[in-house]
């Protein structure tokens, strides 16, 4: 630590030896011929079309309008800018990270997901993210370029407290913490206190001072600050291709004497800062013409609430003692040198929505939109024209048959027009008015189809065109013809993703860790988490997500939800079990999770990463023991139960047998019986039928005998 801050002082004296080289005047000079430069190249061609492209955005005239005809001005551009920034802002305000570090190592993991939290927590909830990025977008649509300044802020306030009954040992306590000012005492008492002698232990009272009062305590407010700034507001020089490799760049702004007071500056010098009236005009006048103020028509009275035009000015000199081109950052007026310093490099970052190679300034998309703005305001300013002739006719009339020819001028609704004629008809009659061409709508559809071919925003894709929502076209089909249209729209995105969010995000990061001393409670995985910035080192690797439009977010999450799905459908499999564990399955969820756009999807996760995980684990694998030992136990006693049973199934089948056999010999015996009953009575039956036939045989001879009927009982 002694080493580092030794090479700081040195590098701080080196620096301090550089700029006091340097002659003030000279670089004044220097500085005056460069913003005289990017003046003239900012407010020429450049200007002109920022400030048609404000013009175009709010509707105003174009200046071909003719009086008594229709003024009617078509929003095209105002249609096609909302349209774009409207998917653009759904795609970099969802509630997931569209710019990540990369971890380098295994263990490096979790360290770059609390980069990534801690970036955009910096980003989104400390310098309101979502309005940066519209305003960005938006002036980089209609003004060509989007630029935001970022920087670390070092600032606080003062809270009042009050403070009752305190010792003078605690008023001195809280007096000599160096966040507290004392800034009244408003009642100081003597109060009598018992305490204890020291040398005789015996309770001894004494006079004691109590103080009440009020102070206002320092609570520091410094952060990492991203700001826009208006196009026309940057200078910047005519050769420069980017923000970085640009030798001349200046933000030009109006700011209170006050506001530089307080920031430490020389009142002399404060006070010799002037006002310029033409930065006032220039450059601002298109966007100001939406509500008619102007910053000049704004005067104070009070010294320190007058405003000032500052340039904060970052400028390539070469050092001949050197022999190399450093960047001075210059605070000053057009004659006053505020303060001056050596920096590594610029705080800029801007994006065009069309970047042209080998030069700085780009196309807006309201630049590509204004012919055909002013020619559908032309063909529709016509048909309105066509209608109000067809209603409101111009007449012919022989005015001298005509008893008052006002009538006719006035041209009132259901008027009587009083004629000196019996045939009115050929006094007064209506002039003939041609039909309205019907290639006026066709050229209208014509300008409507190349303001969807130049924009890359489909009427489709805004949900304008009936015809592609039907039954007769399924929803991926539809799905397919929106994305196909907007292909445009997500090169746009990935270069706002690249070329500005992403080197926005490093240098958030880069400053936080460096001037950042406080820790910061920010949201990771559903829970709050310090996260000390300077505790997380350097990185250099960012990567942007691939699926930049919710329509290609639910995509890429349905595909990990249905990998999930195959890969845990048989877990036995030996080809896949040592692929995809659970670090590996909590991972792809979480990310369909982020997706879908569920929030703290980790609240439904358990991270196989934490104690929890591991505890919930040991708590299943134990119970998974028991289980599996009760298991034991049944298995154990069905055993026993299985051969107590089968000894009792046996004895319960010769049982069995036995009766079958007794029931079968009892059966057999009872048709036995039966035979010879049936035997014994066909017998009987035999030996009466032979004795009632001898008995007739007797009677027959009887009667032969003795001539007379016989019967022998």
């Amino acid at each position: 630590m002694r080493q580092n801050k030794t090479t700081t002082e040195a590098e701080g004296i080196h620096q301090m030896t550089i700029l006091t080289d340097i002659d003030d005047s000279e670089l004044l000079a220097s500085l005056e011929t460069s913003i005289n430069s990017a003046e003239q190249y900012s407010n020429g061609e450049i200007g002109e079309q920022r400030d048609k492209g404000h013009q175009y955005y709010y509707g105003e005239p174009l200046g071909n309008e003719r009086k008594g005809r229709s003024q009617h001005v078509s929003m095209d551009v105002f249609d096609a800018v909302e349209s774009v920034k409207a998917m653009l802002m759904e795609t970099f305000t969802a509630d997931r990270n569209v710019c990540a570090f990369d971890p380098q190592t295994a263990e490096d993991v979790m360290p770059a997901r609390m980069a990534t939290a801690l970036t955009n927590f910096i980003f989104y909830r400390e310098n309101k993210g979502s309005k940066i990025l519209h305003d960005v977008i938006h002036d980089a649509l209609v003004s060509k370029t989007g630029i935001v300044k970022r920087y670390y802020k070092e600032d606080f306030q003062f809270e009042e407290e009050v403070f009752e009954g305190l010792s003078e040992a605690e008023l001195n306590m809280l007096v000599s913490q160096p966040d507290v000012n004392v800034s009244d005492i408003t009642d100081e008492s003597t109060v009598i206190e018992v305490v204890q002698d020291p040398q005789t232990g015996q309770p001894v009272e004494v006079p004691a001072t109590i103080y009440s009062g009020e102070i206002l305590r320092k609570i520091p407010k410094s952060k990492v600050c991203v700001e826009v700034i208006p196009p026309e507001d940057f200078l910047v020089s005519p050769m420069a291709t980017d923000e970085v490799d640009a030798d001349f760049c200046s933000h030009r702004t109006k700011r209170t004497r006050g506001e530089l007071l307080a920031e430490g500056y020389d009142e002399e010098l404060v006070d010799r800062l002037d006002n310029e009236q033409s930065y006032m005009e220039e450059g601002s006048d298109a966007r100001d013409s939406f509500d008619g103020f102007k910053s000049s028509m704004h005067e104070e009275h009070d010294f320190d609430r007058q405003y000032v035009t500052v340039y904060e000015s970052y400028i390539k000199k070469y050092r001949d003692d050197l022999q190399k081109c450093v960047f001075l950052k210059v605070l000053h007026s057009r004659s006053v040198i505020l303060d001056k310093e050596l920096v590594s490099e610029k705080p800029f970052r801007y994006f065009t929505p069309f970047p042209i190679p080998h030069r700085f300034h780009g196309m807006s998309l309201a630049d590509v939109l204004f012919d055909i703005q002013k020619t559908q305001s032309s063909l529709k300013r016509g048909v309105v024209d066509h209608t109000f002739m067809t209603n409101t006719s111009r007449f012919i009339a022989n005015l001298s048959l005509v008893k008052n020819p006002r009538d006719l001028l006035d041209n009132k609704v259901g008027a009587v027009i009083d004629v000196n004629s019996p045939n009115p008809e050929s006094v007064v009659r209506p002039m003939p008015m041609p039909s309205l061409s019907g290639t006026v709508f066709q050229a209208i559809e014509s300008l409507e189809v190349e303001k969807e071919a130049r924009s890359g925003m489909s009427r489709m894709s805004r949900g304008m065109d009936s015809s592609v929502v039907s039954k007769q076209n399924s929803s991926d089909l539809i799905s397919q013809f929106m994305n196909a249209s907007n292909r445009r729209i997500m090169v746009m995105a990935r270069n706002l993703a690249e070329n500005f969010l992403k080197p926005l995000m490093f240098d958030i990061y880069k400053i936080a860790v460096e001037s950042e001393t406080q820790e910061k409670l920010v949201q990771l995985d559903g829970q709050f988490v310090p996260i000390n910035p300077q505790g997380l080192g350097a990185r250099t690797e960012m990567s942007v997500a691939v699926a930049l439009t919710p329509e290609e977010q639910m995509q890429e999450a349905q595909m990990l939800l249905s990998l999930d799905q195959q890969f845990s459908m048989n877990p036995a499999d030996p080809t896949v079990s040592g692929l995809y564990g659970a670090q590996q399955r909590h991972a792809m969820l979480s990310r369909a999770y982020e997706l879908m756009g569920i929030k703290s999807g980790d609240s439904y996760l358990v991270n196989p990463n934490t104690p929890e995980y591991a505890q919930q684990q040991q708590a299943a694998q134990q119970q998974q023991q028991e289980a599996q030992a009760r298991q034991n136990e049944v298995d154990k006693f069905q055993a026993g139960m299985t051969a107590r049973q089968v000894a009792v199934l046996e004895g319960q089948l010769e049982l069995d047998v036995m009766k079958e056999q007794n029931s079968f010999t009892i059966e057999m015996d009872k048709i036995k019986h039966k035979e010879e009953i049936e035997d014994t009575e066909l017998l009987l039956k035999t030996e009466k039928q032979s004795h009632d036939m001898e008995m007739k045989e007797q009677e027959l001879m009887l009667e032969a005998t003795q001539g007379r009927s016989v019967s022998i009982d």
